[in-house]
Order: structure tokens, then C-alpha cells, then sequence
């Protein structure tokens, strides 16, 4: 497949790994560290969580291991590891509808996270649990972009490319993301070269708040 929309970031993965960083898909065993990793990401970065007031009891009636492991296995997530750390990562899975695959996960969200599901949803749109996206068609890429070092925000950008590279050689057209400030949106420019803002968010819970979602381009 020609992938024109995607920028070759090749060098900076080269880069890091020679800071002894290691990239690669993440796995079954990996699920513990993911979910630290995550869960702690959304408690301490994510503006909306904190305006809700999100516990970690709330995080983990919906984020459970079950979850991410079920999300690793359509094999389309990356992580950037230290020696066998997990210290950012990009999870990404299938938008797409499968109508032989019968959901087994039995998740019991909290009041509070029932709240921020249903703002997720309307960051979606008409992509929002949308039963006529093909497989393989549309993606949904959750990451760690959100710190504010460069640093960080370099590791996670590598994990991003490398999972937006994984599904373009699988045929997906397009993948969808969040951003919660203007710095992380600069993050996804350097990856891909078409994007387009589905919905922004600009008050949440009557206080003030700026996320956005985006429909990135993989291919022309």
C-alpha cells in the first residue's frame, strides 16, 4: 500500500533506542504495567478526569486488565520500554463493527465514569459505536502524548507512528484520536499530514476545558 500521509519518524525511533529505549508491540504479559501506566496517565494529566474528580476505584470499574488485554490482542498497540519498564504507550484498536465477535467483557462503570464515556461519545460523533464502519476501515488510537516534557511527548510520538504504521499495512483508511491541549495536537501533526477536527469540546461540567477530536488520514 502507498502510505502518503504518514511522515517517516524512522530517525527518531533511532534516536531513542540509542538512549536504550526499546520499541515494540505490546503483549499478554504487558497488561499489568499498561494498566499502571494508563491508569495513573488519566488520574494526573487528564483535565477532564480531574474535573469529574476521578478516583482510581472509578478507573479501574472500566479500565480492567480484561480490557486492555482484549485490546492488545488485535495486536495494533505499541509501547516504549527501559530495559523492561513500560514507560509510555500508544493503544490503539478496531473501530470497525464484527457482528461474529460477541462482546464477553462485562464492565460496571462507575456514575463518574458513565460521565466521561458519554463526553467520549460526543468527541466521536457519528463514529461513536457506529455499526456500518467496515474492519480493518477505522481505528481508535488512546495515548500518552499528553505530558508536557518533550521528552515524553517524543516517546509516546514514537509509539503513536509505529501503531499508525501497523494499521495502514492492514488497510485502515483512517484512525481517530483525542487531544486535550494545543501541544498535543502538534504531536499528531508531526505523524500524520492530513488531519480534521471531528468535535470540540470547550466546557465540560460549566468549567472551562479544550479537548478535540481528530480524523487523521492514513492514506490519500
Amino acid at each position: 500500500m502507498n502510505i502518503s500521509n504518514i511522515n517517516d519518524l524512522s530517525q527518531l525511533i533511532q534516536g531513542k533506542e540509542e538512549q536504550h529505549f526499546t520499541f515494540r508491540r505490546l503483549e499478554h504479559q504487558d497488561v499489568p504495567q499498561i494498566q499502571s501506566l494508563m491508569s495513573y496517565q488519566f488520574l494526573n494529566y487528564n483535565p477532564a478526569f480531574k474535573i469529574v474528580q476521578i478516583t482510581e476505584q472509578d478507573i479501574q470499574s472500566c479500565f480492567t486488565q480484561e480490557l486492555f488485554d482484549s485490546i492488545i490482542q488485535e495486536k495494533l498497540s505499541f509501547g516504549a520500554f527501559k530495559q523492561d519498564v513500560l514507560v509510555s504507550a500508544c493503544l490503539t484498536y478496531d473501530l470497525g463493527f464484527n457482528d461474529n465477535q460477541q462482546d464477553t467483557l462485562a464492565l460496571k462503570p462507575t456514575e463518574r465514569m458513565q460521565e466521561i464515556i458519554n463526553m467520549n461519545d460526543l468527541l466521536l460523533g457519528k463514529y461513536a459505536d457506529n455499526r456500518e464502519i467496515k474492519l480493518n476501515q477505522m481505528a481508535y488510537m488512546s495515548h500518552l502524548a499528553t505530558k508536557s516534557d518533550y521528552f515524553h511527548q517524543q516517546l509516546a510520538l514514537c509509539c503513536c507512528f509505529l501503531s499508525a504504521q501497523e494499521c495502514s499495512k492492514l488497510g485502515f483508511q483512517q484512525m481517530i484520536t483525542v487531544a486535550e491541549h494545543v501541544a498535543t495536537q502538534k504531536t499528531f501533526e508531526k505523524i500524520f499530514k492530513t488531519i480534521v477536527v471531528i468535535k470540540e469540546i470547550t466546557d465540560f461540567k460549566n468549567q472551562p476545558i479544550v479537548i478535540r477530536s481528530f480524523n487523521c488520514s492514513i492514506t490519500s
